[in-house]
C-alpha cells in the first residue's frame, strides 16, 4: 500500500520528490564501535536538508562529513595493571585510587575485545594536591585522550551538551567534538564539580547524570545536532574541593576519594617526580642535572605540588641568572622574582 503511495507521489510531482541516497558500505575492523546508527544519520541528514539558514547548512555539512567518515570507531583496550606502577611512587597520596583503576584494569583484560571501560572516579581535596596532574599522567599511561573543562563556568551544560541549531551561536557541545576522531575512549576531567548545581538556570549539572550513566550514555543526543552517539566509552574523573557541596544524586554515580595533602615521606618521591616530568617536558631542563641534592629537596618541604613545580622553575631561572646548571637550597624563594647575577633585578636599567 504505501509503495503504490509512493509511486504515484512521483508520478505526480517527480520534481519535487527524490530517490533516498544510497549510503556506502562501511566495514568495521576487529573490536570497533558504531558511533552512531546509520539509519538515524539518514534520517537527521534528510531533516535538515527542509530546513534554512547558516547554522542548519553547516550542520549539515557535519553531518555529511560523519557519513563519509562511517559509524565504525575504535576503541582503547586495557594494558595491564603494571602499566601503573609508576603512579604508585609519583603520586603516593593517590595510591588508592590507582589500586581501584588497576583492579578494573584487570577486569577489562578479561573481556574478550579487552577495551578499557572505568567507573566515574571523584578525586576530593584541598586545592594543590596534584589532582589535575595525576589525572593528566594517567590519561598519558593509559593512551587515552585528554579533554578538560571547568564547571564553575555558568553556561557548562551548553560547552558540554551543545546549542540549540535553531539559535543564531547554535553549535554542537564539547562531548560531541570529541567523539569526531578515530577513538571513542576519552578521559574527561570534570574540575571544580561542587561548582554546579542543579538549580541553576542553565540547565544546572542534569546533563551529568545522563553521561555518567553507562545505559543513558550509549544513546547521547547533542542540543544541536540531535543525532544518538554511544558517549558510553568516555571516562570521567571529577575534581571538587568540597564534596559536601555536591548534590547527592550527581555524588553517588561517582567512586569518591579523599585526597589528602602528603606527608613529608610522600613529598620527598612527589618533589624529586615534578623535577623528573620538568626535565622532560621542558627543552631546556635537561641542561641541568639529574637529580636533586637533599637541601634543595628539604627547602621545598611544606609546598604543595602546584607550588613545588612553580618554585622549581624560577629556581632553575635562579640558577641560569648564576651560570650554575646545579640548583642549591638558595635558588627556592617563595617570591617570584628573578634574579640575574647576585644582585640584578630584570628590568630596566
Amino acid at each position: 500500500m504505501f509503495d503504490r503511495f509512493l509511486l504515484s507521489l512521483k508520478m505526480a510531482w517527480p520534481a519535487a520528490y527524490e530517490e533516498p541516497e544510497e549510503l556506502p558500505a562501511w566495514q568495521s575492523l576487529p573490536g570497533q564501535r558504531k558511533l552512531f546508527k546509520i539509519e538515524e544519520l539518514a534520517e537527521k541528514t534528510q531533516w535538515l536538508k527542509d530546513l534554512s539558514g547558516d547554522n542548519q547548512q553547516a550542520l549539515l555539512k557535519s553531518l555529511k562529513k560523519l557519513e563519509k567518515k562511517g559509524p565504525w570507531r575504535n576503541v582503547s583496550k586495557a594494558p595491564v595493571p603494571e602499566v601503573l606502577d609508576a603512579l604508585h611512587a609519583d603520586f603516593p597520596n593517590f595510591s588508592a585510587v590507582t589500586t581501584l583503576i588497576q583492579q578494573r584494569l584487570l577486569l577489562c583484560g578479561l573481556a574478550p575485545d579487552k577495551h578499557i571501560k572505568l567507573p566515574p572516579i571523584l578525586l576530593n581535596g584541598p586545592a594543590g594536591v596534584g589532582k589535575t596532574a595525576y589525572c593528566q599522567r594517567l590519561a598519558a599511561l593509559l593512551l587515552l585522550r585528554f579533554e578538560k573543562i571547568d564547571l564553575s563556568s555558568a553556561v557548562a551544560s551548553f560547552t558540554m551538551t551543545g546549542l540549540d541549531a535553531g539559535y543564531g551561536s547554535g553549535h554542537p557541545g564539547r562531548i560531541w567534538e570529541s567523539l569526531q576522531n578515530d577513538s571513542l575512549s576519552v578521559l574527561w576531567l570534570l574540575d571544580e564539580l561542587e561548582k554546579t548545581n542543579s538549580e541553576s538556570r542553565h540547565g544546572g549539572n542534569q546533563y551529568l547524570l545522563g553521561l555518567l550513566e553507562p545505559v543513558s550514555a550509549e544513546r547521547f543526543t547533542d542540543n544541536c545536532t540531535l543525532l544518538p552517539i554511544d558517549a558510553s566509552w568516555i571516562c570521567y574523573i571529577a575534581t571538587s574541593n568540597s564534596k559536601e557541596l555536591i548534590d547527592s544524586p550527581l555524588l553517588s554515580r561517582f567512586e569518591v576519594f579523599d585526597i589528602p595533602a602528603p606527608d613529608a615521606s610522600q613529598l620527598r618521591a612527589i618533589v624529586s617526580s615534578i623535577y623528573r616530568d620538568i626535565r622532560h617536558s621542558e627543552a631546556w631542563a635537561p641542561a641541568f642535572g639529574e637529580t636533586l641534592g637533599e637541601e634543595v629537596i628539604n627547602a621545598l618541604s611544606g609546598y604543595t605540588p602546584r607550588e613545588i613545580r612553580r618554585l622549581l622553575i624560577n629556581g632553575f631561572a635562579a640558577a641560569a641568572g648564576q651560570s650554575r646548571r646545579i640548583l642549591q637550597a638558595g635558588d627556592i624563594r617563595a617570591k617570584t622574582d628573578l634574579h640575574i647575577g647576585a644582585d640584578r633585578r630584570i628590568g630596566f636599567f
